[in-house]
């Protein structure tokens, strides 16, 4: 049995939060000696609890919340219309398909623009869209041609909301949260590569509790996840994440 694997960018920022706690937890109730684990989970624990103390000044910092929820809401549309290109490249009718070919070797080159940072995706984004309307006559063909102005307004309102705050200083925990994440998670991938690298070799008979209960909450979190984008399928906006970029 190995740990299984979670997609941790799909986490919000508190259930990232909880469940690297939970996983924290359950290395404490172990010999991390015996398992000789002591130096990866004393690193994970440390980057951990960094990203705890960033959390705690973003849910205390109301405009970088807010300033979350907009660029989360800028995203969506982005996200969408990628999407959707990709679902025509296979279309029967083969104008469509290959308009949707042009289409998606714009998107391709963008395809990361919504994991950037606030700065860098707002320069990114008047490149796209121009690159887009270059090919509008395609994403007419398509009948996509609402998803740009949708994508507009909404970076435009991110804009607008950042131009009323202090951005640079009220961001900076949202900024350093993205960057809390990432050590966190590059700790427990580190953790995690060494158990399962021991598991392969001896056996898993000395991690098999602990692989256990971490599978065990992986597999809740997984759980949530899938819920949360039944639901968003279905229509239903998602307005709570915080997550980084």
């Amino acid at each position: 049995m190995f740990i299984e694997k979670i997609y941790l960018s799909t986490l919000h920022n508190e259930e990232h939060v909880a469940l690297h706690s939970y996983v924290s937890d359950y290395l404490s109730e172990c010999d991390l000696k015996v398992l000789n684990i002591e130096n990866q989970s004393a690193d994970y624990k440390l980057k951990l609890a960094i990203e705890k103390s960033v959390l705690d000044l973003i849910q205390a910092n109301s405009f970088t919340t807010l300033l979350a929820k907009l660029d989360a809401a800028r995203d969506k549309p982005i996200r969408g219309f990628m999407k959707m290109v990709k679902g025509s490249l296979h279309h029967f009718n083969d104008k469509m398909a290959a308009a949707a070919e042009r289409v998606l070797l714009i998107n391709e080159n963008f395809s990361d623009i919504t994991r950037l940072s606030y700065d860098k995706q707002s320069q990114a984004f008047e490149s796209y869209i121009t690159q887009l309307n270059a090919v509008s006559d395609d994403i007419a063909t398509l009948g996509l041609q609402d998803w740009l102005p949708e994508m507009i307004a909404r970076n435009a309102d991110f804009l607008e909301t950042v131009k009323k705050g202090d951005a640079e200083t009220d961001a900076k925990p949202l900024i350093n949260m993205i960057s809390a994440r990432m050590d966190t998670d590059k700790a427990y991938n580190a953790l995690v590569a060494r158990i399962n690298a021991f598991i392969t070799i001896d056996g898993d008979a000395k991690f098999l509790e602990l692989v256990t209960k971490i599978n065990g909450r992986i597999s809740d979190f997984n759980t949530t996840v899938a819920r949360r984008k039944g639901r968003n399928g279905k229509g239903e906006a998602d307005t709570t994440s915080t997550d980084p970029k």
